[in-house]
């Protein structure tokens, strides 16, 4: 069965429980340093740069198997709530498999219930709009009804406060930056983000012990953030750096994590975290640096220090 999908922005556009449909929309390629077309394919994690004769690059999405074990979910209950404790209303969320999505909204209370009342594959819990408050995805159980319980919604910076992709180089928001190499091309996700003001980076910082649900305790994450314009593409992978505010060791290796929030894993599988770039703490250890790979899409990410 095909279905038609959509995505939303405000409860004004939505329908409670409308059906999604299966995989990303098509994201429109966008050169960022001119506003026209660029020439990218849909996939994933960069895995060439530009060659001697000036070719673009070409960016592979890994994939991953959409084999997943099928859980009969008939309801699922969640509060959400800002880091001040305040309810959240009229935020959307969505309870997906790989196979399907239900939309919902919550109240005035903050309080959500999305009842799909059929088999999903890999069903997760996915809150925050991308555009007003980070998008995060927790992965669900079998359990036919589910409670989640109280869920932080984190609000991100004013488009304002956002800064401008370049044709190459840095771009930072917060405690993160992105580098572009040079000839890095970028393609949004335009049938999300529609307004030319929206494609701005903007990041913040997850608070892992209010985000359990998202971060499971037992992967070790020490540091996460939330990146936007959701679903950016970087050809090749975008370097990252991170403050390094928990005064890591100079030195210490690390590895950087990216949480796949689409259904039709390209990127990461959907609703958990995948590897994708190594890193260490700089010299001055001022800073955590990616050493190999980068982030080739702009999702939640998770740094932890290397196990000895």
């Amino acid at each position: 069965m095909v279905l038609t999908r959509f995505r939303v922005k405000s409860a004004h556009s939505c329908a409670l429980f409308a059906l999604c449909a299966l995989g990303c929309g098509s994201s429109k390629p966008l050169d960022s340093s001119s506003g026209g077309a660029g020439d990218m394919s849909s996939a994933g994690s960069s895995n060439a740069g530009a060659s001697s004769a000036g070719v673009a690059p070409s960016c592979t999405a890994p994939g991953y198997p959409s084999d997943a074990t099928e859980y009969g979910i008939r309801e699922v209950d969640a509060t959400l709530n800002d880091p001040s404790g305040a309810p959240v209303p009229n935020l959307l969320v969505q309870v997906c498999g790989i196979n399907v999505c239900f939309n919902g909204m919550t109240n005035a209370a903050g309080k959500t219930v999305v009842a799909p009342d059929m088999s999903l594959s890999a069903p997760a819990f996915k809150y925050g709009d991308g555009f007003d408050y980070a998008k995060l995805a927790a992965p669900l159980g079998s359990q036919t009804t589910q409670d989640l319980g109280d869920l932080l919604a984190l609000p991100l910076p004013s488009y304002a406060d956002g800064a401008a992709f370049p044709a190459s180089g840095e771009v930072t928001s917060g405690d993160v930056t992105l580098i572009l190499a040079s000839g890095a091309s970028v393609t949004h996700d335009l049938l999300t983000y529609t307004d030319p003001s929206e494609l701005v980076f903007r990041s913040v910082q997850i608070p892992l012990a209010q985000s359990t649900r998202a971060l499971d305790p037992s992967l070790g994450f020490e540091l996460g953030y939330a990146l936007a314009p959701v679903s950016s593409v970087f050809c090749p992978a975008a370097g990252l750096r991170v403050k390094n505010t928990l005064g890591w060791a100079a030195n210490t290796q690390v590895e950087v994590f990216v949480q796949g929030l689409e259904v039709d894993e390209k990127w990461a599988p959907y609703g958990n975290f995948v590897q994708v770039a190594d890193a260490a703490v700089s010299a001055d250890a001022s800073a955590i640096e990616t050493t190999s790979g980068g982030i080739p899409i702009l999702s939640s990410i998770a740094l932890r220090r290397k196990s000895e």
